[in-house]
């Protein structure tokens, strides 16, 4: 659940930084496409290993000659929709039991699995640069099936939400790792954001990979 209070609490600063959308939203585009993540958190008595696509739609708020600025803020319906790949959790408690043994866990998912996502974030061009700048959090708006198998008692079943992100950096760190572009038209990188700032010691570098097509 760490990983999701992290992602939620992504969602909430980045929709401070950026602030109130502008009434004529999509009325530009939308980047709609499809983008794959993989990697690991990374915690003191835990790791998870997750691999996921989602297909994903950024409208269009503003756009100049100098930029453009499009951005999600889901609240009442998600506009996402992920493919959990992978998410396979290893953890263990802090101290032992009182017979001084320590209990351990294991998790996977059940069998990939679709889930509907809350997406959070923005997507920027720089016209002058040809360059492009994002951060994307995306929340599952239901539990995902898991096998798990604890040390004690054995095999049982559970679910629980997942969450994860995309972009070439951290937000405090925008527009830091900017990707070019040849054309507004579509925007396709393949990119490892390394963890430097809030995500530092949380996260591997994150595998990513992005097609987005401007749809009018």
């Amino acid at each position: 659940m760490e990983r999701i209070a992290f992602v939620a609490a992504a969602i909430a600063a980045f929709a401070i930084l950026q602030g109130p959308a502008h009434a004529q939203a999509g009325k530009l585009g939308t980047y709609t496409g499809v983008v794959s993540v993989s990697g690991s958190e990374i915690d003191k008595n835990s790791k998870t290993d997750f691999r996921a696509t989602v297909k994903v739609s950024l409208p269009v708020e503003s756009r100049s000659d100098s930029a453009t600025h499009a951005e999600a803020g889901d609240v009442d319906k998600p506009s996402a929709v992920g493919t959990i790949t992978q998410w396979d959790l290893e953890a263990r408690n802090a101290s032992p039991d009182s017979d001084g043994k320590i209990t351990s866990w294991k998790c996977s998912l059940v069998a990939p699995v679709d889930v509907p996502m809350n997406a959070s974030g923005a997507l920027d061009l720089d016209h002058r640069t040809k360059t492009h700048a994002m951060f994307v959090a995306l929340v599952s708006t239901k539990a995902v099936p898991m096998k798990c198998v604890n040390s004690r008692s054995g095999p049982y079943k559970t679910s629980h939400p997942v969450g994860f992100f995309f972009g070439t950096s951290e937000p405090d760190l925008i527009p830091a790792n900017a990707k070019p572009y040849a054309d507004v038209s579509r925007l396709a990188a393949s990119h490892k954001l390394v963890p430097a700032s809030a995500m530092k010691g949380r996260y591997s570098p994150v595998d990513m990979e992005w097609d987005l097509k401007l749809v009018k």
